[in-house]
């Protein structure tokens, strides 16, 4: 007699199978869900933010929509989570504008040895971000994900439902943008 071994599912499948258990009434599951996809999705939304309390902030407010729409997912889990918190980035970034264009500077650790160094990274960083926070959002979404979050562009396309030329446009455009705006202050 031998045993069956066990099938190695693809993370969709696993996915979709945790998703059904918690319909099901296996609600304590959904923090499996959250512990596979916070980090990634954090980084976005820190990257198209800024600022890691909206960053976290938004990364709350998707996990209860998701939770609270669980039934709704179509296709793949991670890709229509991914779309509800790249809207919540764009919806912040709407209402930010609205009210200003800068945002709370980055309160990382600084990895600089001298205090020259750790104001002109400080200085730098705040530049960049200013000039992010001027391009469209779809600008600054392509280049956060290729740039920051290091994603393919296939992989890009697949999330954004979009091709891979109209993404390789958007980052290329981005760049021009942001190089404009840097030499201004750097010229």
């Amino acid at each position: 007699m031998t045993t069956a071994q066990p099938v190695m599912t693809e993370p969709a499948e696993a996915d979709q199978e945790l998703i059904n258990r918690i319909l099901a009434g296996e609600s304590e599951l959904f923090s499996i869900l959250i512990r596979r996809y916070s980090d990634p999705l954090y980084r976005h939304a820190l990257g198209m933010t800024g600022s890691p309390d909206v960053a976290e902030d938004i990364l709350q407010s998707s996990f209860i929509k998701a939770f609270n729409h669980l039934a709704e997912v179509r296709g793949r889990f991670d890709a229509w989570l991914f779309r509800i918190v790249a809207n919540g980035c764009k919806d912040w970034l709407k209402n930010i504008r609205r009210t200003h264009l800068s945002y709370d500077e980055d309160d990382q650790p600084s990895s600089y040895a001298t205090p020259e160094e750790d104001l002109d990274r400080t200085e730098l960083r705040t530049d960049l971000d200013q000039a992010l926070a001027h391009l469209a959002p779809s600008l600054r979404e392509a280049f956060v994900m290729k740039h920051v979050e290091g994603r393919s562009y296939e992989e890009m396309a697949e999330l954004l439902h979009t091709t891979v030329g109209a993404l390789k446009m958007r980052v290329h455009r981005a760049r021009e943008a942001l190089q404009a705006l840097l030499e201004e202050k750097y010229a």
